[in-house]
């Protein structure tokens, strides 16, 4: 029975920077390929701290910054050459040195460029967010909500039609499409990047506030890839017996 489908995919090619959106997208162990593949770490954290990036936490303006893929990635070509086009209107390759430099002068940071071929996540590999529980977010703020705020993987539309549905998911195993199928492990723990919206930075701090106060602090889901594939925009999602 179809629980819900994928309204939407995204992949991040460098950590805290937009997300590319996507028809459909190859998943292997870790992932979507080419997904949190690049992330610009902090030097005096990278030695110390457990979350030495430098993400949009610190700096809001990394979300203004566009990558992209030559190519789109695939299991011969999991990772093509990445450019990045920055708010200034100028596209650079992800490991030109100007980039990171530019980076540095704006932000304050000594930075340096992790390329690291399993994916460089907060928690699992895979994030799913509901549109529903968006709309139901936005109604009870009053106002409308970008989806591109949670940075998940995998938007999906409910079959119930009911927010926060995807919470029942977690434990279960789910097949996306015909192939993937992936383990719901845990739900997503929110941070201040959902109070922005990814093209103007304007804040507003309710979101995570009533996040915080009404479900704990999370919001959509995480999973782990049980077997890899394809994913696609329109493709249904049913739960497996285990």
């Amino acid at each position: 029975m179809t629980i819900a489908n994928v309204a939407r995919l995204y992949v991040y090619p460098v950590k805290s920077m937009a997300g590319v959106p996507v028809e459909e997208a190859h998943v292997g162990v870790n992932g979507l390929l080419g997904d949190r593949r690049y992330a610009f770490v902090r030097a005096d954290r990278a030695a110390t701290s457990s979350f030495p990036w430098m993400t949009a936490r610190q700096a809001k303006g990394m979300l203004l910054y566009r990558p992209r893929f030559e190519q789109a990635p695939t299991p011969e070509q999991a990772v093509p050459a990445v450019q990045v086009r920055t708010p200034e209107g100028t596209e650079r390759a992800v490991n030109d040195p100007v980039l990171r430099e530019e980076l540095q002068s704006k932000f304050q940071e000594q930075l340096f460029l992790l390329n690291n071929e399993n994916g460089i996540f907060d928690c699992q590999h895979m994030s799913v967010f509901s549109l529903a529980t968006m709309r139901a977010l936005g109604e009870e703020l009053g106002s409308e909500i970008d989806p591109r705020q949670f940075r998940a993987n995998v938007y999906v539309e409910p079959a119930s039609g009911q927010a926060f549905e995807e919470e029942k998911w977690v434990g279960q195993v789910l097949r996306i499409g015909d192939h993937v199928m992936v383990a719901i492990t845990m739900r997503d723990p929110r941070c201040m990047i959902i109070n922005l919206n990814p093209d103007t930075l304007e804040q507003d701090a309710r979101v995570l506030r009533t996040v915080a106060q009404n479900n704990a602090g999370q919001i959509g889901v995480y999973g782990n890839i049980v077997r890899g594939g394809v994913v696609r925009v329109g493709d249904r999602i049913v739960s497996c017996a285990l």
